[in-house]
């Protein structure tokens, strides 16, 4: 070994790491270091630790929780990007590595791969699905719009809206690009949501819009976030990203894609023109079609009329029919009635005998002492009677004829046997016969003078 080569300074672990790592970090302050990620992991931390390699090297890179929100993407293995941050060692352990700062996908393939990949794992999860999508209203009493407030992109809509259907518009002003893009749109989406607790009115759709750019402008598009919360909106919306053939994650999530802005607005409003002159066509065809309709009754019911039968020919089909049916009715009345009757009768006899049974059964061990006591009242009525009959005889003994003629007195009697009462009724030379007691008779000629 040279002497000369050897540095006679003598260090220990420590010093030397530390004069590394000093060296090393004022060498290389802030760089950017393209790499293909590897190894990802996020552990509860919130820190991010990754690989970064070429083809032949490996360097450790390090993502603090305070910046993981503030990235435009995520780190994906197998992803190429463009990292931006500060070289560090770990004297502790004789490493260096990068304090990652920013991160963006290195050129347009990248960023393709990384968009196909999202969309992969969001169609996996229906987040496209027709099935979700809402129903866009026909007309909206209030839009809401979220774009930037300048440039042509909220002119062309609102001129678009007042040309067709004039409405309401609400514009919620956001950035739609760079970094806070998707962040300002999701708090927009959230925003409208919260309007009508508010007491502000809440719009019936809404319009996020944007011109046209590159792939890159139209990177806050693809947001997961933003998709997400595209997705779970209550309001339906309407995307119009870019021009036609632009395609950002929302398109494929909002409920109606729009090719343009222009192109939104005219989705979200019909033509108040034309729809004037349909509402006029249809009150036209409908007002025809009753008038024909009324029309056609007419024929019909005069036609039917014809068909009818008189009331009165129907009115006698009906007496007969009613006269015949009472007729029956009275006749099945007066059988039923006797049935019934039948029946009531052989019920109340057999009620009756088995009622007669019961008080047989439940008097039999009291009959004697009723008979007793019925007995003496019957003889008590008995003497009372007798008393009562012979005061009675005496009395029509008294008054009896008999007793008058035993006394001296006569009954006078015409041959008819009529009792004469006055001689002023009597004829001249009328037979008369006087009944005297013990039924001695006298017959006798009455020679009365002129």
């Amino acid at each position: 070994m040279n002497d000369n080569l050897i540095n006679n300074l003598e260090y220990t672990v420590s010093e030397l790491s530390t004069s590394i790592k000093r060296i090393i970090e004022d060498n290389f302050d802030y760089i950017k270091l393209k790499a293909e990620v590897g190894r990802v992991s996020q552990p509860k931390s919130g820190h991010i630790y990754l690989d970064l390699k070429d083809d032949t090297s490996v360097i450790s890179g390090i993502i603090w929780k305070g910046n993981v929100n503030k990235l435009k993407i995520l780190p994906e293995e197998g992803l190429e990007v463009v990292c931006t941050g500060k070289v560090t060692t770990y004297a502790g352990q004789s490493k260096y590595q990068i304090i990652i700062e920013n991160i963006e996908p290195y050129g347009i393939g990248a960023l393709m791969a990384l968009l196909e990949k999202r969309k992969e794992k969001l169609l996996k999860e229906n987040l496209f699905d027709d099935n979700f999508k809402k129903e866009i209203p026909f007309l909206p009493k209030r839009i809401g719009v979220i774009t930037s407030p300048t440039g042509a992109v909220i002119r062309d809509i609102l001129h678009r809206i007042e040309d067709r259907f004039p409405v309401n518009v609400t514009l919620w002003p956001v950035k739609v690009q760079g970094d806070s893009s998707p962040e300002e749109i999701i708090d927009a989406i959230e925003g409208f949501q919260l309007l009508d607790q508010s007491n502000l009115e809440k719009p019936d759709v809404i319009i996020i819009a944007r011109g046209g750019g590159s792939v890159e402008d139209l990177w806050g598009f693809n947001d997961e976030n933003l998709v997400r919360k595209v997705f779970d909106s209550k309001i339906p919306i309407i995307s119009a990203i870019g021009h036609e053939t632009d395609n950002t994650l929302i398109d494929l999530v909002a409920d109606l894609r729009a090719p343009t802005p222009t192109a939104a607005a005219e989705m979200a409003v019909p033509v108040r023109k034309n729809l004037l002159i349909s509402v006029k066509d249809s009150y036209e065809r409908i007002r025809n079609y009753i008038n024909n309709r009324i029309e056609y009754e007419k024929r019909s019911l005069l036609l039917l009329d014809k068909t009818i039968p008189k009331i009165e020919v129907l009115l006698k089909n009906y007496n007969l029919r009613y006269k015949k049916a009472s007729s029956i009715l009275n006749i099945s009345l007066v059988s039923m009635i006797k049935h019934y009757q039948d029946l009531f009768l052989r019920k109340t006899i057999s009620f009756k005998a088995n009622m007669l049974t019961k008080n047989l059964n439940l008097t039999k061990d009291n009959f004697l002492d009723i008979s007793k006591s019925l007995i003496n009242s019957t003889v008590s009525i008995i003497d009372k009677k007798v008393n009562s009959l012979q005061l009675q005889s005496g009395l029509l003994d008294v008054l009896s004829h008999e007793s008058v003629l035993k006394r001296g007195f006569a009954i006078v009697k015409n041959k008819k046997s009529k009792i004469i009462k006055s001689s002023k009724k009597l004829n001249k030379d009328e037979e008369l016969i006087i009944n005297f007691y013990r039924n001695d008779k006298l017959n006798v000629i009455l020679k009365r003078d002129e």
